[in-house]
C-alpha cells in the first residue's frame, strides 16, 4: 500500500495469540484474523478483545465468513465486490 501499510493475516489458535493481532493493528495495519483454529470460548473472548481494540482505535470490523473477520484501522474502507461482507460488525441488530 502506498502509505506503508500492510494486510496481515492472523490464524490464532489461542487468546494468547491477541497481543501480536493488536499491535499490528495499533500500527496501521489491515488484520485478517482466521478463528476457526479456536475452540468456541477462545474465539469469543478474542472478539471481545479486538472489538475493544477497534473501538478505541476508531477502525471497524467487518465479518467475511462466519470465522473470519477483517479488521480495518481508521482511513480504511472495506469493499467487496460481491457484496458478502455483512456490513460493520457494531451494526448486526
Amino acid at each position: 500500500m502506498a502509505d506503508g501499510r500492510s494486510i496481515v493475516v492472523f490464524h490464532p489458535t489461542s487468546y494468547r495469540d491477541s497481543r501480536p493481532i493488536g499491535e499490528r493493528f495499533r500500527d496501521g495495519d489491515v488484520v485478517l484474523c482466521d478463528l476457526s483454529w479456536l475452540e468456541p470460548d477462545e474465539a469469543h473472548r478474542l472478539v471481545d478483545f479486538v472489538a475493544g481494540l477497534v473501538f478505541g482505535l476508531g477502525g471497524n470490523i467487518d465479518k467475511v465468513t462466519a470465522h473470519v473477520l477483517v479488521l480495518a484501522p481508521p482511513g480504511v474502507t472495506v469493499l467487496d465486490d460481491a457484496e458478502h461482507l455483512t456490513g460493520s460488525f457494531y451494526n448486526q441488530s
